[in-house]
């Protein structure tokens, strides 16, 4: 949550002037204690003035007013509320108002008034050791500063008249109560922000958790599998060889299994580097149909193996794109696991189009399609479990694969749209930035 002149009714410039946004709560608070200082010496030096105090109790006060104002800066252009905190203390609570004491009435007026005020602001501002130190220096200077003009009362500017010094002490009543009840009020509603976002930020970091839990569980699904599948072929083979029958069938079913769970650490290893940054293209000027059939030749055997035919449609256009080929393919690979794992008996068609400065490679299913609110939720991050749970691999091995293929097209400046209906098949398509004229100028 941004702290913002809408949150606390005060003008945006002002906002700005004193560097609000860029303060923790502990900077935010001497503000607060700041602007208030500065009204209280303010308000105190026209009180001095229109009861006749003099010099001496008015240039005090003056002087209060513009540090409150120095220790504004400070803060906003050190970040060090901790010291801004210590000199006011110092400056203010320990030597002005001892100095307004003597020259103002003593323990017969207000000031007394204000020594509580800065007893209970210094329990404010400070904290730890400081605190302890510091107060404990205000409550013996103060305590002093009585003694003194009780025991030394000439030492001590009276007030010049009864009414004088019932104003003053109505003064000191009414404006470092509404000073302090002001600022404690803008205390606490930063102190509740600051809750409300400290809840909202768990709230986030639950969701990660989950997702991080849905995510490993993903991939404890996926990984299983093949390994699953390589154990129980291995002890065929052990059986086979010691019967003296011919294995390759198994072997070859071993080998597509392992290239399956390399595909999978690969699609993990891009998860790490998407997240961080680091999905880097080497683009360069590529015939987007050369690479397809290529493809399409390498990974014939995945797509048929459930009894699918695969065909690249006819008429397929043959663009030159701007590309890093070996990250097409991989999109086209994840595409065809895709369709392949949920297509039996069925047609994978990949087809080639240009329209609009861009090529789009769409790989069509005839497999058992998805639901409007499965495809709603492809690009969630982690992929999300289907409604009945997970009974299988086969569960989740849409979503990784689409939202690393996704991220490697839109690194390419271009899109990926999925079209699904239940029972109907899958239509993928991505778009990739053809070469023209004006690409081959720009470089």
């Amino acid at each position: 949550m941004v702290f913002s002149a809408e949150h606390h009714r005060i003008p945006a410039p002002l906002l700005r002037l004193t560097g609000w946004d860029g303060l923790d709560f502990r900077g935010r608070a001497f503000l607060v204690a700041a602007a208030t200082g500065l009204i209280v010496s303010t308000a105190s030096g026209i009180h001095s003035a229109v009861n006749g105090l003099g010099w001496a109790q008015l240039l005090p006060n003056v002087a209060m007013a513009l540090f409150a104002i120095g220790m504004t800066w400070l803060v906003k252009t050190t970040r060090r509320a901790n010291l801004a905190y210590v000199l006011v203390v110092v400056g203010v609570f320990m030597l002005t108002f001892p100095w307004l004491f003597f020259t103002g009435g003593g323990y017969i007026g207000g000031m007394p008034v204000f020594f509580v005020f800065a007893l209970v602001v210094t329990a404010f501002m400070v904290e730890g050791v400081t605190l302890w130190i510091l107060g404990s220096l205000l409550v013996v200077l103060y305590a002093a500063c009585c003694l003194v003009a009780y025991l030394r009362p000439e030492l001590v500017v009276p007030l010049p008249t009864q009414k004088a010094v019932f104003l003053d002490i109505v003064f000191a009543i009414t404006v470092s109560g509404v000073a302090l009840a002001v600022a404690l009020h803008l205390l606490l509603r930063l102190h509740d922000r600051d809750r409300r976002l400290l809840a909202q930020r768990n709230g986030q970091l639950r969701q990660v958790d989950r997702a991080k839990s849905d995510f490993l569980a993903i991939v404890a699904h996926e990984l299983n599998t093949p390994l699953a599948a390589m154990r129980t072929l291995a002890e065929g083979i052990a059986r086979n060889a010691s019967d003296g029958q011919p294995v390759a069938r198994e072997l070859a079913v071993m080998d597509s299994e392992a290239e399956r769970l390399g595909r999978l650490v690969g699609q993990l290893l891009d998860v790490a580097r998407i997240a961080d940054g680091r999905l880097d293209l080497d683009l360069r000027e590529e015939n987007l149909a050369a690479i397809v059939q290529q493809t399409l030749r390498a990974y014939l055997p995945l797509c048929t193996r459930t009894g699918n035919t695969l065909e690249l449609a006819r008429g397929s256009a043959s663009p030159a794109v701007l590309v890093d080929r070996e990250r097409v393919s991989q999109v086209l690979v994840n595409l065809l696991a895709n369709a392949a794992r949920h297509t039996h008996e069925g047609a994978i068609t990949v087809a080639i189009s240009e329209r609009a400065g861009f090529a789009e490679l769409s790989v069509r299913d005839t497999g058992e399609g998805m639901a409007p609110e499965m495809v709603d939720r492809l690009f969630d991050q982690p992929p999300g479990y289907p409604s009945g749970g997970l009974r299988s691999a086969k569960d989740t091995g849409l979503g990784l694969g689409l939202q690393i293929s996704r991220h490697i097209v839109t690194a390419h400046g271009g899109e990926l749209t999925v079209v699904s209906d239940l029972g109907e098949g899958t239509m993928v398509a991505c778009t990739f930035p053809r070469v023209t004229t004006q690409t081959v100028s720009a470089e």
